[in-house]
This record gives structure tokens, sequence and C-alpha cells, in this order.
């Protein structure tokens, strides 16, 4: 059997803190390590070799800007970057594309301190909540996405530099 742990924003905690020994104990996979902490009168924690650790973290959040090297060292790291083709309703790639512009290296509106990897809003955004709805029913759905997700991000990212001020014309004029 294999068993899988997901942890979903891995970065928003203290991870030493949080994981405490199962750090070291990542390392030493099936082998004892000393836990600080006794437990059944013992200290010895092992970590089963069929325990699969993953950890979510979305490198646009600037709340927790780096993972520790401890951390990073015992992770292997996989970018899930936008991506357009599961995107599948007409207006929903058109206003994905749009958006996209926005994030362009070499565009006028994103900030050299950035890379479009790091920042760009995914596809989730333009996908539906429910595969089995109208046409119709989807077009209001990504006016809502549009109206309450997308703008209010990009107008954030405007906000913080991310996008230069030069976007905020774009943004105002996005549509369905």
């Amino acid at each position: 059997s294999k068993y899988l742990l997901i942890i979903d924003d891995i970065n928003r905690a203290n991870l030493p803190s949080a994981l405490g020994e199962l750090i070291y104990a990542l390392e030493h996979r099936g082998e004892y390590v000393q836990s600080m902490y006794e437990y059944e009168n013992t200290r010895d924690i092992k970590l089963p070799k069929n325990l699969y650790v993953i950890g979510t973290m979305n490198t646009a959040d600037r709340s927790v800007g780096h993972i520790d090297y401890a951390i990073r060292r015992r992770f292997a790291f996989y970018d899930v970057l936008p991506n357009l083709s599961v995107v599948k309703n007409k207006k929903a790639i058109k206003l994905f594309e749009e958006v996209a512009k926005l994030f362009k290296k070499d565009s006028y509106y994103l900030s050299s301190d950035f890379d479009a990897n790091d920042v760009q809003i995914g596809h989730s955004y333009f996908i539906a909540s429910d595969e089995k709805m109208t046409d119709d029913e989807f077009e209001a759905e990504l006016k809502q996405k549009l109206k309450y997700e997308i703008k209010p991000i990009l107008y954030e990212y405007i906000k913080d530099g991310i996008l230069l001020d030069s976007a905020r014309e774009v943004v105002k004029n996005l549509d369905v």
C-alpha cells in the first residue's frame, strides 16, 4: 500500500515549528530518528517508505516569500503553470488570452522585478464550476469570476507593483 499526505499551502506555516522532527525524518525515511517528544514510552519515530508527501504552494503569495532551505532539500519542486489547453469555452479562452497578455515577458505591463510564471493567474479562473452548464450559464459565471475574482486580483497586482500602472486601463476594459 501507498499512503499520501497532502499539505495545501505548505509555505503558509512556519514549517520547522509545524513539522518539527518530521523534517529530519523525511530525509531518513524507513529509519528511526529521535524526537523531542515521547510517545508510548519511546522518542523514536520512523516515517515509512510508502508515505508520500505532497505540499502545494502559490509562489505569488508575497506574505511568505521563501521556503526554508532544509525544507527545500527534502522536496522535489514541480511547477503547475497556467494551461490554456484545459480551458474549453470560447469566451473563456479569449478572456484567458487577454489576461495572459498582461504577463508576457517584455510587455508594457509586467514589472521587470517579477517572473510571469510566479504571478500569472491560473486557468482555474476560466473553467466552469460545473461541466454540465449551458453556454449561457457559464457566461454568467465567467462574468461573475471576472468581476469578483479576476479583476480584483489584477488590481491588487497593480497596487503592489507586480503589474505596472499601464495595465490599469487594460484590466478595466476586460470583458466577456
